[in-house]
């Protein structure tokens, strides 16, 4: 294992999961998964509120997909800019549900900066009310899988019904020769429902990495446990949860599952190709 002051790398034997603290290594790789905005892991109330909601900047054999935006507070254009990653490389935007700490992080301004023909692609239930906001941008409302670039799909949008309320989400999945890479926002109707659904979409292959948040920061330990056991279950072999997992869950994970899991923060890249 080769590690340089650039890089905090973790590597999971199984698997070969690469996570760097830098972007550095993102720019000579054609598959990587970048964390440009986040909670803060293990911070402080304060530091953890104070700014973030998630955005990951996704290579796929080339192409750029930007997974959520964040909150209002998330500063993209700056993060992007202190990664050295290009928002003009930027192919396609996904906002995976429409909570304001994954799709309110200055879509308008970051529209402006990437190509021209970069389309937003939301659930279909937010197709509408995304295009009012964004006037003059292509909107894809999503009704059923539906491929964004060669190799990487939507699924969704996944619902869930909550005392009335219904919150439709999207997962991203990239289709990788040793598997796939789910990529969740916050899996607010269950990662293992998400997980079952790409399953049934992709014919029941391998997953080798769920990557994101499981939103599981009030769920028992009882649940947590319950959910680990379906997943590894389900044939996932790795995960990379971000900071809405919660650190109770992520310590559970860490226990069952070993090198297998890690945690990402900002600034965090994951290699695919390695």
């Amino acid at each position: 294992m080769k590690s340089t002051v650039y890089c905090r790398v973790v590597y999971s034997v199984l698997a070969s999961l690469w996570a760097c603290s830098s972007a550095w290594a993102a720019d000579r790789a054609a598959n990587s998964i970048t964390v440009v905005s986040s909670h803060i892991m293990g911070g402080s109330k304060a530091e953890r509120e104070a700014e973030g909601g998630l955005s990951l900047y996704v290579k796929v054999n080339g192409d750029v997909i930007l997974f959520d935006t964040g909150d209002a507070t998330s500063h993209l254009l700056e993060r992007l800019e202190k990664l050295r990653l290009d928002p003009a490389l930027i192919a396609a935007v996904v906002l995976s549900h429409s909570q304001p700490d994954q799709a309110h992080g200055e879509l308008r301004d970051l529209l402006s900066a990437t190509s021209s023909e970069a389309k937003i692609y939301v659930p279909a239930p937010a197709g509408e009310a995304t295009s009012q906001r964004n006037p003059g941008a292509t909107v894809v409302a999503v009704a059923k899988p539906t491929r964004v670039v060669p190799d990487a799909w939507l699924v969704g949008p996944i619902q869930l019904d909550i005392e009335g309320e219904t919150t439709e989400e999207l997962a991203l999945v990239l289709d990788r020769p040793e598997g796939l890479v789910v990529i969740v926002g916050c899996s607010h109707p269950g990662i293992a429902e998400v997980v079952q659904q790409v399953k049934e979409v992709f014919g029941y292959r391998r997953i080798k990495l769920v990557a994101g948040g499981l939103h599981l920061q009030s769920t028992s330990k009882k649940e947590i446990r319950e959910i680990s056991l379906s997943l590894q279950q389900k044939g996932v072999q790795e995960l990379a949860l971000s900071a809405c997992t919660g650190e109770p869950a992520l310590k559970i994970f860490r226990q069952e599952w070993g090198d297998r899991v890690v945690s990402l923060d900002r600034g965090d890249t994951i290699l695919l190709d390695q």
